[in-house]
């Protein structure tokens, strides 16, 4: 592992996370305009068999998939392939005329999903009618479009039993599903960027892995990321969880999103290390230009990646996941320290994972943070996580 000492409250709270024995273990990387400041790591590979981590390490990284996927659709957005305010019926005559319901919208299921406290939703709504908004590509990015995170919804069982497993398949067939409020009035975490990965196929012509990783993950080097599991699953630690109120327990090595061996999920169906990922964060805190030198965002686009698009009723849902964040397309991004309560400064943006891997990018000072661990449900506290980075930074 690399420590050097001026990074004193980060280990310490690293040190911390990991002799909880919850949490069997931790790796974190901090990168600053491409160069390698902090890297620690700590724990064992499964907690009745011991092993200590190396380092190199596999993870099912969940809705840190998000950000990669964004990241596409944006390169996609730079080439003109479509414009953000765009119909997807225009792309996916499925989505057209869309069922809505006057239910009340349900938000605590939304911020539980996004905490990793559960996976995926079961929701049931009345159709009341049909949507007058069209839903529209930057609905997708920001979580506005009214869709929810229920896996295992009819629409989507009954697809893959009529042998529809692909991603386009089986997002076509998300269509079906009920709305749970008008396009853009409301904010609520779902599988939204999931359409947005099939979306992607259909502007590429490629499926979804193999844009990523000509796109992405072969420019910066990323060797080791990629849907579903790893022919040799040695280096992927034991999954657990703790949900709240359960027990603390062995999962198995299934990524659930994935719907189908056929399916890659958008929003949360990659596998990657966490030397990989920062590499991909480093990209973008330096302005979309890699440590290899290779360019996958224009500077102005990372900009526009960070832009707050939320307002209203759909501002205020995402306050109350994130307090002092907004939501831009695809990620949080830092609006209000005080409500915040961190030390990182406006405009500092990312995601997280339900297995409780975080990610950090802070444009200004060109810097990142990586942190994976591996245990469902059972989050870091996000907020020490910074703190502790920037009390380091001085």
């Amino acid at each position: 592992m690399v420590i050097f000492m001026k990074f004193e409250n980060l280990k310490k709270y690293m040190e911390e996370l990991v002799s909880d024995p919850l949490r069997p273990s931790v790796d974190v990387i901090v990168y600053r305009e491409h160069e390698l400041l902090f890297r620690y790591f700590k724990g064992v590979m499964d907690v009745e068999n011991g092993g200590e981590i190396k380092g190199d390490e596999l993870y099912f990284i969940y809705s840190m998939t998000k950000m990669i996927t964004c990241c596409c659709a944006l390169q996609m957005l730079e080439q003109g392939k479509y414009n953000l305010d765009d119909p997807i019926s225009k792309y996916l005559p499925e989505y057209k005329k869309m069922k809505i319901t006057t239910d009340a919208l349900n938000t605590e299921n939304a911020a539980k999903i996004a905490s990793g406290a559960v996976i995926g939703e079961d929701i049931s709504s009345s159709d009341d009618g049909f949507a007058k908004t069209p839903i529209t590509v930057r609905h997708l990015f920001t979580m506005t479009a009214g869709l929810d995170y229920s896996l295992y919804c009819p629409e989507i069982q009954d697809a893959i039993a009529a042998g529809k497993t692909t991603t386009r398949e089986l997002v076509r067939a998300m269509a079906d599903k009920t709305l749970g409020f008008e396009p853009g009035t409301r904010f609520r975490y779902s599988l939204c960027h999931d359409v947005l990965g099939a979306l992607i196929e259909i502007w590429s012509g490629q499926s979804l892995g193999d844009y990523m990783k000509q796109n992405i993950f072969d420019p910066l080097g990323m060797k080791n990321t990629f849907f579903g599991l790893p022919k040799d699953t040695s280096k992927m630690p034991t999954l657990y969880s703790k949900y709240e109120n359960q027990d603390f327990k062995k999962q198995p090595l299934v990524c659930v999103y994935n719907l189908s061996p056929q399916y890659q999920s958008g929003g949360a169906g990659l596998t990657s290390c966490t030397e990989d990922y920062a590499l991909f964060l480093d990209a973008v805190a330096c302005g979309g230009i890699g440590k290899s030198g290779n360019r996958i965002l224009k500077e102005e686009t990372v900009s526009l990646w960070k832009t707050n698009q939320l307002s209203g009723a759909a501002a205020d849902d995402f306050d109350q996941m994130r307090r002092g964040y907004g939501y831009g397309l695809g990620l949080r991004t830092h609006i209000d320290p005080v409500r915040s309560g961190t030390l990182s400064p406006v405009g500092e943006f990312g995601w997280d994972g339900a297995a409780g891997s975080f990610s950090m990018v802070d444009p200004v000072n060109k810097i990142s943070l990586t942190y994976f661990q591996n245990v469902l449900g059972y989050n870091p506290d996000q907020t020490k996580i910074r703190n502790a980075l920037y009390k380091d930074l001085g």
